[in-house]
């Protein structure tokens, strides 16, 4: 009796649900945490079918499960603990674990389930999968964010090297204008400088031929020193393809003596200017002005 009384009392004060049926599904007795979870009060649970605890499919199977147990022994539910959905009194819904035994007593076979509520559990794992969620999301956020600033980083970079590149470009073209100017200025200086002198020893012999002849070479010199300026100052045309070549017939020999004549002023020491050819002093038709340039070129690879 003692123990009986004992049994009891630790069935009333359990934590977890506990109800019994018999082998027809009937509710024998429910302890008070199962009357708690489901909010019934223990009478209005004992004596009927445990399937009143119990959802759509499950209320309508439940008997089919137990007869199909009886027959074949093969358990769905008992012996084997599981996740299933519970209906309160009101009609909501809340999940539990079902643990449930056979036991054989007073030769009669009774079912006793354990129940323990999941609703704190599943709560706490629905918060987690919010949370991973969200954290998936903020990561992705943050990857397309890193992504963009990975672009705009290297556009940038791109823009830099695009205007070092320019900078060194422009500088080299400063270069080059510079060693350019120097080798096209120096010519036409060196025949104003030897002309000039060459006319004041003409002028103390009072010979006026050779001193025209030297005037007229200071001239040529100043009007090729003003179109050398004039083709620097013409290089944004060039660059856009305004400038068109002046065509004029004129006899290549007599310029190339023209040529050879104004660079005998830039020789040193014992260099000289040898110019032969042959053939008929025919004439040509291009640009004489450019043609004359390339001079310039060839004594630069001479260099």
């Amino acid at each position: 009796m003692e123990n009986a009384v004992l049994l009891k009392a630790i069935i009333d004060n359990a934590i977890d649900g506990l109800i019994t049926i018999n082998d027809r599904g009937v509710v024998e007795s429910i302890n008070p945490s199962a009357c708690r979870l489901f909010d019934y009060t223990a009478a209005e649970v004992i004596g009927q079918n445990v399937s009143i605890l119990m959802p759509q499919p499950d209320m309508s199977r439940h008997n089919l499960y137990l007869n199909e147990y009886k027959k074949t022994g093969e358990a769905n539910i008992i012996g084997i603990g599981r996740e299933l959905i519970g209906m309160k009194k009101c009609g909501r819904y809340f999940p539990f674990r079902l643990g449930v035994s056979e036991v054989k007593y007073s030769g009669r076979i009774v079912y006793a389930g354990f129940i323990h509520d999941l609703t704190k559990e599943k709560e706490a794992e629905r918060k987690l999968q919010d949370y991973a969620a969200q954290l998936e999301i903020l990561v992705e956020e943050r990857t397309h964010s890193l992504r963009m600033s990975v672009g705009v980083l290297q556009q940038t970079q791109d823009e830099l090297n695009h205007s070092l590149y320019k900078e060194k470009e422009l500088g080299q073209l400063k270069s080059r204008f510079v060693s350019i100017a120097s080798h096209e200025f120096r010519t036409p200086l060196s025949m104003v400088q030897l002309s000039a002198s060459l006319i004041n020893r003409y002028a103390e012999t009072h010979d006026r031929e050779n001193i025209g002849k030297h005037v007229g070479k200071i001239k040529d010199a100043v009007l090729n020193i003003t179109a050398i300026l004039n083709d620097f100052l013409s290089l944004e045309k060039l660059d856009s393809g305004m400038v068109k070549p002046s065509i004029s017939d004129f006899n290549l020999f007599d310029m190339a003596a023209e040529i050879t004549n104004e660079m005998q002023v830039a020789l040193r020491g014992k260099q000289k200017i040898i110019l032969k050819h042959r053939g008929n002093n025919l004439k040509i038709r291009l640009d004489q002005n450019l043609l004359k340039k390339l001079h310039y070129y060839s004594d630069r690879q001479c260099h």
